[in-house]
């Protein structure tokens, strides 16, 4: 995709979408198009929707909400919404108070270990570690202040 704008459709084959996902997601408030002009209703995507949708996809693969994912791609100006900043803090406290508690299950488990118990904690460790990468990817994109 390069700088122009783009129909649903266009922008939807682009990303492998359907038109259906990215209207939702417009709906949910998740990416903005630039509204219609006069004479026609179509809405038109830019490179600046590609990089929230591929933000969005990072983001469900890691189990956030829609409603988390819009919090961190709103604006920082809009006192309503927590900063980018803030929103990664409250990330982090979770993904620490998530870790305490899988070492607290790990240990716990080893005292009556199962197959089952040690897939849970395999599953709650790989999900701990997806959390920790997206957050150091999202902290280095971040500019400094």
């Amino acid at each position: 995709m390069n700088n122009a704008n783009y129909t649903i459709g266009e922008f939807s084959r682009a990303l492998g979408l359907s038109p259906r996902t990215v209207d939702f997601y417009t709906r949910r408030g998740l990416l903005h198009p630039e509204q219609p002009s006069p004479g026609h209703g179509y809405r038109h995507y830019t490179e600046e929707d590609c990089r929230r949708v591929a933000l969005i996809k990072q983001l469900q693969a890691k189990k956030f909400s829609l409603q988390e994912i819009r919090q961190i791609l709103e604006e920082p100006s809009n006192p309503q919404t927590p900063s980018a900043v803030e929103a990664l803090e409250q990330i982090a406290r979770d993904l620490e108070r998530f870790h305490n508690i899988v070492l607290e299950n790990h240990a716990a488990a080893k005292v009556v270990e199962t197959p089952a118990m040690r897939a849970v904690a395999t599953d709650a460790l790989q999900k701990a570690t997806g959390l920790c990468s997206l957050l150091v990817s999202l902290l280095q994109e971040m500019p400094l202040q």
